[in-house]
């Protein structure tokens, strides 16, 4: 048995480069409420940010206040030196980090993301890019050094909006179709460019005048959606970056998509049985593809011919009745774990979530804490706690099932079984009746 842990008071105006003079003067204090966040960002004597953040986060409104009005911040950010600064964050729990200007948005940016997750119900947000198409969203889970941010930079260059390239909220609209939401913040290119992209590229990226690092450049793009703007999602991208290979798009094993997409959820205070049921209709609405290729540029080019056209209507949900927000208590999560006890009967805890999906079998726990996948011996084990049973009456089962299996394996397997569906708190004690 695996287990994945999957990984909003609204202000009204905004405050864009072009009219920074309406900005209230807050002095060297001063609290950035983003549109749609319960909790601002607090600039502590350090205002000249309010400049590059304008330009980097350009399309999601913004108020810019001298109070907190009661919210503790999200973020504070002081001054440490010329062009440096240090950000404590409650998604980081008290841990100081140091930063120059560009990093320190950057990591403002993550704390928005988390912000938003507290701020109100997303069904699922997403780790990874997402690019408008001919109209659908082509999403493309992070996946580690898989090239994912030069391959929205290269799409990028050709023309199509980029809606997010790190972070961005799924759900479905009033007719069930899936969605994605635009945030409004530009995209990250990593710094240098290698040399063996085309000149137009490179002349591209270097004459673009997003603010920029050593290490990052943030590309200032025309026509990009604003915040919150919604297209249908049409296709689910996960990519192989290999060397020398030919660009090719090929439908992808179902177990691999679902780990790629719990694991690049952000959204953990989201109970695990709304992430299950939302992954699973998302996976029978869109038909996750595998995509290898060598170069961005010949696979910005590849996407772009592929994606030209959809089919006439986006993918709506099934089983929509199955996909209910839910949170989970966050304290739940790192509370010490029950006990096993060997002589004790076991059964079931409901409230469990159970789906099926490609011939994989998956649980999550009442509490939402968790995402299990099954193997075969574990299904086993899970199917007779339908009934209460103990450990010496499991053994006995499995013992006439599979006669040649010697009786000390039956019984240190189903031990280990047992005590994690305890610890996962998928089973608990059962009063016997008989």
């Amino acid at each position: 048995m695996e287990q994945m842990r999957p990984g909003m008071l609204g202000h009204v105006g905004a405050i864009s480069l072009g009219d920074m003079e309406q900005r209230q003067d807050t002095g060297e204090t001063a609290y950035i409420w983003f549109k749609g966040l319960n909790a601002p960002i607090l600039l502590d004597g350090c205002p000249e940010l309010l400049d590059p953040l304008s330009r980097i986060i350009p399309h999601w409104p913004f108020l810019v206040t001298g109070s907190a009005e009661g919210a503790e911040p999200s973020s504070t950010i002081s001054r440490t030196g010329e062009g440096r600064y240090q950000s404590a964050s409650l998604s980081a729990c008290g841990e100081i980090r140091k930063f120059d200007t560009v990093n320190t948005i950057c990591d403002m940016i993550v704390e928005l993301s988390w912000e938003l997750l507290r701020s109100g119900e997303r069904l699922m947000c997403l780790h990874g890019a997402a690019i408008e198409m001919s109209g659908r969203l082509v999403i493309i889970p992070n996946v580690r050094r898989a090239g994912k941010s030069t391959l929205t930079a290269c799409l990028a260059h050709r023309g199509f909006r980029v809606f997010s390239d790190d972070f961005f909220p799924v759900g479905l609209d009033a007719g069930g179709c899936f969605v994605g939401a635009a945030m409004g913040v530009s995209p990250r290119l990593r710094l240098p460019v290698p040399g063996d992209f085309s000149t137009g590229f490179r002349d591209w990226v270097a004459d673009n005048v997003g603010p920029a690092n050593r290490q990052y450049k943030y590309l200032t793009l025309p026509d990009q959606p604003a915040h919150g703007v919604e297209r249908p999602l049409g296709a689910i991208i996960i990519l192989d970056r290999q060397e020398g290979v030919r660009t090719r798009l090929e439908p992808m094993d179902i177990h691999k998509a679902v780990e790629v997409l719990l694991h690049q959820n952000f959204a953990r205070s989201v109970h695990s049985g709304t992430i299950l049921h939302m992954t699973n209709a998302l996976l029978d609405a869109v038909q996750p593809h595998c995509l290898t290729y060598s170069t961005a540029e010949d696979a910005a080019a590849f996407l772009a011919e592929r994606f030209s056209q959809w089919p006439a209507e986006p993918p709506v949900a099934r089983n929509q009745h199955l996909i209910e927000f839910r949170e989970v208590d966050e304290e739940l999560i790192a509370a010490p774990p029950p006990a096993f006890h060997r002589d004790t009967a076991y059964v079931r805890k409901n409230g469990f979530s159970e789906v099926s999906m490609n011939g994989g079998h998956y649980l999550t726990d009442a509490l939402g804490l968790g995402v299990h996948r099954l193997n075969d011996g574990s299904l086993a084990i899970w199917r007779l706690l339908e009934e209460p049973m103990d450990l010496e009456d499991m053994c006995d089962v499995l013992a006439h099932a599979f006669p040649d299996v010697p009786r000390e394996r039956i019984e240190a397997d189903s031990t280990r079984m047992l005590t994690r569906f305890v610890e996962h708190r998928l089973i608990e004690p059962a009063h016997r009746t008989d």
